[in-house]
């Protein structure tokens, strides 16, 4: 973290509020964690991921309930290539259109702090 942005950080982090409703969308992707009625949290890739993981914990199989929140949409937006592009394989609509393993979305200004 750049030095000049520290007291904003601090600031942000002392007095952190619950996230703004408007930003939530009921169609976004779906936060991948079920929840057990004991309350433990399993995170996977699918249902059956999350059922294998309680299976092995309880023994037997249980009641699993997704979480009901979805991820903002600035986060969905970055999801768009992957979910089109058909990731995790490496497709060649994904090397051609998305061929960085990075994604910056900072400032690339020097008066942000960050190199250009």
């Amino acid at each position: 973290m750049p030095d000049n942005w520290a007291k904003t950080y601090f600031q942000w982090m002392r007095n952190i509020q619950d996230w703004c409703i408007s930003r939530q969308l009921w169609w976004g992707h779906r936060i991948p964690a079920w929840y057990d009625d004991a309350g433990n949290v399993y995170v996977a890739r699918s249902e059956a991921d999350a059922q294998a993981q309680a299976t092995r914990k309880h023994g037997n199989a249980v009641a699993l309930r997704q979480d009901d929140d979805v991820l903002d949409t600035w986060f969905s937006s970055a999801l768009w290539p992957f979910s089109t592009l058909g990731w995790p394989k490496q497709t060649p609509e994904l090397a051609a259109f998305y061929p960085s393993t990075v994604l910056v979305t900072a400032s690339t200004s020097s008066s942000s702090g960050w190199p250009e």
